[in-house]
C-alpha cells in the first residue's frame, strides 16, 4: 500500500513539474499550426496527474518493487538516450527506423511483416504528427 502512495505522489508531482514549468517554459509557440505544439503535452500531462492523484487517494492491489523490471526500465530509458543522440548525429529519417527495430527485436518480435511494418509505419506516423500536423522540421 506505501509503495502505491508513494508511486502515485511521484506520477503526480511529475505531472506538476510538466504542466507548471517544462511545458510553458520549454514549448514554443506557433500562430502557423492548426495544433499548438503544447496541445499533446498538456493532455498527456494531465492525464498523469489525474491518474496519479487517483493512485494516491485510492491505493489497491499490492505493489512489490522487482529489480529486473526496473533495470529492464532503465535499459530502455538509456536506449531511448542513445536514440536521441543518433537522431542528432544522422537524422529522424535513419536513427528513428533503425531504433524501432532494435526496440522490436529486444521485446522478442520476430516475424518479418511485422518488423517491416513497424521501421516504416511507424516512423511515418511520426513524421506526419511532428512534421505535418505540427508544422515543425524534425532532425
Amino acid at each position: 500500500m506505501i509503495l502505491n502512495r508513494i508511486s502515485g505522489l511521484v506520477v503526480v508531482a511529475l505531472g506538476l513539474l510538466l504542466i507548471l514549468y517544462i511545458i510553458p517554459n520549454h514549448t514554443e509557440i506557433d500562430e502557423f499550426s492548426t495544433l499548438a505544439p503544447s496541445t499533446l503535452p498538456y493532455i498527456t500531462a494531465s492525464i498523469a496527474l489525474i491518474m496519479g492523484l487517483v493512485q494516491l487517494i485510492f491505493p489497491s492491489g499490492k505493489a512489490e518493487f522487482n529489480p529486473g523490471p526496473a533495470l529492464r526500465v532503465g535499459f530502455y530509458f538509456l536506449l531511448s538516450l542513445a536514440g536521441l543522440y543518433m537522431m542528432n548525429l544522422i537524422g529522424f529519417r535513419i536513427a528513428a527506423p533503425l531504433l524501432i527495430l532494435i526496440v522490436m527485436i529486444l521485446i522478442g518480435e520476430r516475424r518479418p511483416l511485422w518488423l517491416i511494418s513497424g521501421i516504416i509505419v511507424m516512423p511515418l506516423v511520426m513524421w506526419y504528427a511532428v512534421e505535418v500536423l505540427l508544422n515543425w522540421p524534425l532532425p
